[in-house]
């Protein structure tokens, strides 16, 4: 469909970027990336960024200066508008289950997994007080980006309080669990998780299930309780749009 500039705005580690650049390689779309420096710089704040993405998260997608937000619409632009292999099955009740998979994956508290097991005894994370503070003090020197930061402040302190809570922590790292149940489920008999062939709920289920390793969930599939999942995790990984987007899953919390 010619030949189109397509700038993604992404941090290498965020699951959500890898979502992103899963889509654009696996369609086949040639695109740059811009790192948004979202730990030391903080750049995910700035008015240059914020302006393209109010809610100061990663990735972006500028297609030929279109902007789009939210990794959901991202991959679906992309599916709909670049030629390359289908990334959406044509029958309905899997697309849905596609689109379900997704929601399900977005859904799930990934600060939770990666915080759980690096607890104090009193329930608290230092990083997470830590960032906090960091948050705060950036509202209190930039109040034009008030919005956006007391968003983040408030998302910040439901994460301490969700650590605090040893019911609610379980609670959350159990929804991941059973997700990995329902991939489970989903793969019987096939090789993807939605239908015959790769689709989004792919490029979605291979960075989740990525995180889960990194985070010390492995053994959800490694020690025989989900053989499928474990085999598609193997497949993923062999495939070549697993390196050339980048998919993480090794390293610590100060990258991610």
């Amino acid at each position: 469909m010619g030949t189109h500039d397509i700038l993604l705005y992404d941090y290498p580690t965020s699951i959500c970027s890898q979502m992103a650049r899963l889509a654009l390689v696996e369609k086949g779309v040639p695109f740059r990336r811009r790192t948004v420096d979202i730990m030391d710089a903080a750049e995910q704040f700035e008015p240059w960024y914020t302006s393209l993405n109010p809610k100061a998260v990663v990735p972006t997608l500028s297609i030929d200066g279109e902007i789009v937000t939210d990794t959901i619409n991202i991959v679906h632009r992309v599916d709909r508008q670049f030629d390359g292999p289908a990334l959406t099955p044509a029958e309905p009740r899997q697309a849905e289950a596609m689109d379900k998979m997704m929601a399900d994956i977005m859904g799930l508290h990934y600060g939770v997994l990666l915080y759980s097991r690096r607890l104090e005894p009193d329930g608290t994370s230092p990083t997470v007080v830590e960032r906090g503070l960091y948050l705060k003090a950036q509202r209190q020197r930039h109040p034009e980006r008030a919005e956006t930061l007391d968003r983040r402040i408030a998302g910040n302190e439901r994460l301490q309080t969700i650590l605090a809570d040893p019911d609610e922590t379980d609670r959350h790292v159990g929804e991941a669990r059973a997700l990995v149940g329902r991939i489970e489920q989903a793969l019987e008999g096939s090789e993807f998780v939605v239908g015959d062939a790769y689709s989004l709920a792919d490029t979605f289920a291979t960075p989740a299930l990525a995180r889960f390793r990194l985070h010390g969930f492995a053994d959800w599939w490694a020690k025989g309780e989900s053989p499928n999942v474990a085999a598609y995790y193997a497949r993923m990984q062999a495939r070549p749009s697993w390196r050339l987007a980048e998919v993480t899953d090794s390293g610590s919390e100060r990258t991610l």
